[in-house]
């Protein structure tokens, strides 16, 4: 059986923003309107050199620091946790019986 797990996070002012060495991770940003969101660190790069590094929602927008968020703090691996919790996925038998069901039920 799995047990939790601690992890920390590491809050930084907006000011402080993410460096490419960041690159593809995934961040916590906190908005003081609407509370927490997530996204991810991209580092764009051209020709070998990178020339812009920001936060991005996952359909494609930038979160821009001080106007959208305050603080950001990045995320624990998440397939190095979800590895710790392998016990608690669906066997691949439960997994494909739920899959069958649910595609005989779209196909009425």
């Amino acid at each position: 059986m799995s047990q939790p797990i601690t992890e920390q996070l590491h809050f930084r002012p907006a000011s402080e923003k993410p460096s490419k060495e960041f690159g593809g991770r995934w961040v916590i940003l906190l908005n003081p309107c609407d509370g927490w969101h997530i996204a991810q660190v991209l580092a764009l790069e051209e020709d070998g050199e990178v020339y812009h590094v920001g936060v991005y929602e996952f359909a494609g927008g930038e979160f821009e620091p001080h106007d959208f968020y305050v603080a950001w703090a990045l995320l624990p691996d998440s397939i190095n946790l979800a590895n710790h919790f392998e016990d608690q996925r669906l066997s691949p038998e439960i997994r494909e019986a739920r899959w069958r069901e649910w595609t005989a039920s779209i196909s009425k």
